[in-house]
């Protein structure tokens, strides 16, 4: 090998290397981030509801009244969420024997009145303009709800007679769940 081609295997050897060694260090490494973002809003759910029962009672009773019953709302909202519960006065509200009154009605015209409280002493009505303030807990809640037929005589539509298993009056209130 003479001396020219020597010099040039050295120097395309040196600049292999050079190369080589040139592209490792002139790697660049480049980052950045990213948030994970959520933004959680509160929830509620209206989980069942009973019956207002009144219960079997005589005519009689209800002459002498106070003939109390209560139920409950079942809901479930985050912890610390804000909600009111509403309810209507009733599809019958009115048709009673009392013009301002929640009336439980026969498949005629027989009714007797009744109220809704909020308490158990009976002592604040709960109204279709109530929406009543309560904070969730992230647990399933009970909302108390509280009625009572006051004194009053029954209004017995002719067409309707009392049979074996009595006279049925029912009504139907809507609850609202608002959060």
């Amino acid at each position: 090998m003479d001396k020219n081609m020597k010099k040039t295997l050295t120097a395309l050897a040196l600049g292999s290397t050079l190369m080589s060694t040139a592209v490792i260090t002139s790697a660049a490494e480049l980052t950045d981030s990213f948030d994970v973002l959520l933004n959680l809003q509160s929830s509620c759910t209206l989980d069942s509801t009973t019956d207002l029962d009144f219960g079997d009672q005589t005519d009689a009773d209800v002459v002498a009244g106070n003939i109390d019953a209560a139920n409950s709302v079942t809901v479930t909202c985050s912890n610390g969420a804000d909600f009111t519960i509403g309810l209507t006065n009733g599809a019958n509200f009115g048709d009673g024997p009392v013009a301002t009154e929640r009336a439980m009605k026969s498949a005629n015209a027989s009714y007797v009145s009744y109220q809704i409280f909020q308490d158990s002493g009976r002592t604040t009505a709960w109204t279709d303009t109530d929406d009543v303030a309560f904070n969730g807990t992230g647990a399933s809640q009970n909302i108390d709800i509280y009625g009572r037929i006051p004194a009053q005589t029954p209004t017995i539509d002719a067409a309707d007679t009392f049979n074996a298993t009595g006279l049925a009056l029912t009504d139907t209130v809507t609850v609202t769940l608002t959060y």
